[in-house]
């Protein structure tokens, strides 16, 4: 019980630090104000796009890759098990995203109400922007849910599958994997499916093709667990 309660908190802790105190505290609420300010004393035109969602973006991706290589050793020196491990990172990581977005959208939400009152045209940037017509809070909120774990749980099973094999052997099978692309793209076997994507109507399958994607991050995280189930104490050297 003293494990899994270090465990939990050592997992806490390094998400509030990385999602609360780094992407928010330092970067994301000084980003808004900023903006706010350079709209409120300067005005923006209709072609100005205001960002405040990309910072959110990088450090979930950084989360799911660099948090769980510096819990790794230590929660294990505590005496958790690498299972305990791995569900509680899930459990708290998955919790850390969705109030990480929740806060992101609240604070585009101000942001954009702030410029429709001064009447200012500029826009937020966002992926809703070519998936929906005009701005809707929930929209976008599960838009940003959606890429959020998305970004989590890919980045995850690309640091797993790197830890395990090495960065040799990882980038082999990257190349591999790229040549059979291309192979299928250039061969023309991919072609109906190209086809397909290309007509379909955004507006109407925007939020589908999301959800798709947020599905993924639960297909990538449970991929990961059995390669990091069993794992070694450290990475598998640059030479294996």
């Amino acid at each position: 019980m003293n494990s899994l309660y270090g465990t939990f908190r050592l997992v806490s802790e390094e998400a509030i630090f990385y999602l609360g105190k780094l992407m928010f505290l330092y970067i994301t609420i000084p980003l808004t104000v900023l903006w706010v300010l350079i709209g409120y004393i300067f005005g923006l035109g209709d072609d100005v796009v205001a960002s405040i969602s990309g910072p959110a973006y990088f450090f979930i991706a950084l989360f799911g890759i660099n948090g769980y290589r510096s819990m790794y050793p230590v929660a294990i020196g505590m005496g958790s098990t690498r299972v305990q491990l791995l569900k509680v990172y899930y459990g708290v990581g998955i919790i850390a995203v969705v109030i990480s977005i929740i806060l992101l959208n609240v604070l585009q939400y101000i942001l954009k109400t702030l410029y429709l009152h001064w009447e200012i045209g500029a826009n937020i940037l966002h992926p809703g922007l070519f998936l929906i017509d005009g701005y809707h809070f929930f929209a976008y909120l599960w838009i940003d849910l959606m890429f959020g774990l998305f970004l989590f749980g890919v980045s995850f099973l690309l640091y797993s599958i790197n830890f395990r094999l090495g960065m040799q052997k990882s980038i082999i099978i990257l190349m591999l994997l790229s040549v059979i692309f291309m192979v299928l793209y250039y061969g023309n076997y991919l072609s109906v499916s190209m086809e397909w994507f290309s007509g379909l109507d955004l507006d109407a399958s925007g939020m589908t093709l999301m959800t798709l994607l947020g599905l993924c991050s639960v297909g990538a995280l449970l991929l990961s667990y059995p390669i990091m189930r069993n794992a070694q104490l450290k990475p598998k050297s640059r030479k294996d």
